[in-house]
């Protein structure tokens, strides 16, 4: 008896930093059926993944400390709880703990630090410190200790990544897709055997974020973040490694350095005297952020620039980039969301170029010089630009192409870019408004979609704005090609394009705009028939319910609608992959309509998060406050327990009671 006893036993396995070592731990483990439990931890997904022995998903991903365990970890630690806090230090707190992030680490290191002082100047010198690293505290220390484990952990070549993201700001939310960019002009990206560096350089990406050392933003239904941040106390830690290795300058945390500057970042608030006295003759990045940016330094000294990015400084102008054509060893160019009136005319004596963003800019033509960009790999324009008449077939490199307004360009641009045979994404714009020989541009392009599709297209994203004589109604000669993906409408109606959609068997993505009508039960229920969907958009003038989602969307996984959601009812069985949902809800339309808060939300077994804009104008405040508690209990009610964000909009219209308003008035004002 006291045998089969000793054979059952839980063991807990800390700190596991691959899988190799798990592997032969494994081994080591006696097997039975008696309920015996293994735990391990560790800081890397995958690592986590293959530890559980079964096929069920055993991980448990844990979440930073919520504000209120936050301070009593804080305050217990220094006060012994929260109400002993002095008054005086109450403001310091709340900001430094908000940089501590709910990490149980950070937290006791600055507590324990802040424990021998607790004046109002050593407890503002925590608050303003560039870094937790700069400290003395032995349990500083073990911070940047554990960090520098995870750091020196990492490959050479992922350490080079990582410290790369010093250049953004704190706080800042970066574009998977820009940063890979920027590393591979950078060089970052290594690759000996011919793979695709946009993807390898993703899996640096996601490595990264696998270990903990970035935090992924919004999901996807891939399972892949599309943006990222990077902690506060992790960001202290790689500047001042950053700094120590000369990788890269920020001249508002660090004083000139006197060596040559390889990588610079303009926040916005530097002056132009110490920035004309750099030594910039070997900088590689200049990266510059916010509205605030009106200064670049002059382009003829940056003779070795490889990365210029602009994105939304909205404070450059024309002139800035006159000298453009004299950056000769630039590959990476990123002037979206600018100001900027129009492409410089030299774009096309930037030979080495393989990166130029200028979408969501006010472009209405192209220079003819792009077209002697050979080696251009990557091309983002504004959808309202136009091309040359020819020399588009020029750029046989070019691998990603967007956003086209097909039908704005001539038949000869139509006719080349069937010979842009190395494309794996294009984005274009189906809009026929205006435009001369539409069913001759037609026919072209629709020939040379389909001389991409049997090379290397792998997605094509399609906007189309319809109008009621739109020869794409019933009859278009646009085949369902496998590499639709993602369809925008944008103007139209959706019965035009229903039965070409239902044909579409790799149809991942549909986004349904405004100006569409009404949206009712029978158009959900053919959206809902459509075999690969993985996200719906929605964002109608008007939805006409009751709309009941029961069965259809077998594989929807995000569901965002930016309509009135009241119209809305899940049944048993709907949605059954779905993962992340966001709705509005209109609660004087809920009341007037006299229906209960229940959606069937509790019928969404594999929701994981949820996002609810609850709007307050016309109800009084007891009843939002009723409508969020009804949320939370349908949350509660759901055997998947997701995640619950509520945000309350249009306050300034609720009421204080039925039928009476609230003042927005200021107390002593007339």
């Amino acid at each position: 008896m006291l045998m089969k006893l000793y054979r059952r036993y839980l063991i807990i396995i800390d700190d596991i930093w691959d899988i190799q070592t798990w592997q032969t731990l494994d081994c080591a483990l006696s097997k039975n059926n008696r309920d015996s439990v293994i735990m391990t931890t560790t800081r890397i997904h995958d690592v986590a993944k293959s530890c559980c022995s079964s096929e069920k998903d055993l991980v448990y991903k844990i979440k930073p400390l919520s504000v209120a365990d936050s301070k009593k970890l804080f305050f217990k630690r220094i006060f012994g709880c929260e109400g002993k806090c002095p008054p005086n230090l109450k403001e310091a707190s709340e900001d430094i703990l908000k940089r501590c992030g709910g990490l149980p680490l950070a937290i006791n290191a600055i507590s324990s630090l802040l424990a021998t002082g607790k004046t109002n100047e050593e407890w503002n010198r925590m608050r303003c410190s560039s870094g937790f690293g700069s400290g003395t505290s032995s349990d500083i220390d073990a911070v940047t200790y554990i960090l520098s484990l995870s750091y020196f952990d990492l490959p050479l070549h992922l350490r080079s990544c990582l410290l790369y993201l010093t250049l953004f700001p704190e706080d800042y939310e970066i574009g998977r897709q820009r940063l890979v960019h920027r590393w591979i002009s950078e060089g970052l990206v290594h690759c000996k055997d011919g793979r695709d560096l946009v993807e390898l350089g993703e899996t640096y990406f996601h490595e990264l974020v696998n270990r903990c050392l970035i935090q992924p933003v919004d999901i996807g239904h891939d399972g892949k973040a599309p943006h990222c941040r990077v902690h506060d106390t992790i960001l202290d830690f790689l500047i001042y490694k950053s700094t120590e290795e000369n990788f890269c300058t920020l001249l508002s945390n660090y004083s000139l350095p006197d060596s040559r500057v390889r990588r610079l970042s303009l926040m916005g608030y530097e002056d132009q005297p110490s920035i004309e006295h750099l030594d910039l003759s070997r900088l590689r990045s200049l990266g510059c952020f916010g509205f605030r940016v009106f200064y670049l330094p002059s382009l003829v000294k940056l003779s070795s620039l490889r990365v210029l990015d602009v994105w939304n400084c909205r404070g450059l102008s024309d002139c800035n980039f006159k000298d453009i054509g004299r950056l000769s060893q630039l590959r990476y160019l990123n002037i979206s969301f600018t100001d900027i009136s129009e492409l410089p005319r030299h774009i096309g004596d930037l030979e080495y170029l393989e990166t130029l963003d200028a979408s969501a800019t006010q472009f209405s033509e192209i220079p003819e010089s792009l077209t002697r960009l050979k080696r251009l790999v990557r091309l983002f324009i504004p959808d309202e630009a136009k091309f040359p008449e020819d020399g588009i077939g020029n750029l046989k490199s070019l691998q990603e192409f967007g956003d086209v307004n097909t039908f704005m360009q001539s038949p000869k641009f139509l006719e080349e870019l069937g010979e842009l045979t190395n494309l794996r994404k294009l984005s274009i714009t189906w809009n026929t408004y205006k435009c001369d020989k539409v069913g001759y541009k037609e026919k072209i392009l629709v020939s040379s979609l389909c001389k991409l599709e049997a090379c290397k297209l792998r997605t094509l994203r399609i906007s189309f704005y319809l109008g009621e004589r739109d020869c794409f109604i019933g009859h278009s000669n646009l085949p369902a090609l496998h590499s639709i993906r993602e369809v925008y409408l944008c103007g139209g109606k959706l019965c035009q394009i229903t039965q070409w959609m239902h044909s579409l068997v790799n149809l991942e993505k549909l986004w349904i705009g405004t100006n569409l009508g009404r949206i009712q039960q029978q158009d959900i229920d053919m959206v809902g028939c459509l075999p690969s969907l993985l996200e719906l958009e929605l964002y109608p003038d008007r939805c006409v319910g009751p709309i009941v989602i029961g069965g259809g969307f077998q594989r929807l996984q995000k569901f965002m609608s930016y309509c009135d959601f009241t119209v809305f009812m899940f049944e048993v069985g709907a949605m059954p992959c779905l993962k992340r949902l966001r709705i509005q809800v209109h609660l004087d339309t809920l009341k007037s309509a006299g229906r209960g808060f229940d959606f069937g939300i509790k019928h969404l077994s594999s929701l994981d998060w949820i996002s609810v804009s609850v709007y307050c104008s016309g109800v009084s405040a007891a009843y939002v406050e009723a409508a969020e508690s009804a949320f939370k209990n349908m949350v509660e009610a759901n055997p998947n327990r997701p995640t619950l964000e509520m945000q309350r909009q249009c306050t300034e219209y609720m009421l204080e009671q039925d039928g009476q308003r609230r003042s927005t008035k200021k107390p002593g004002l007339n």
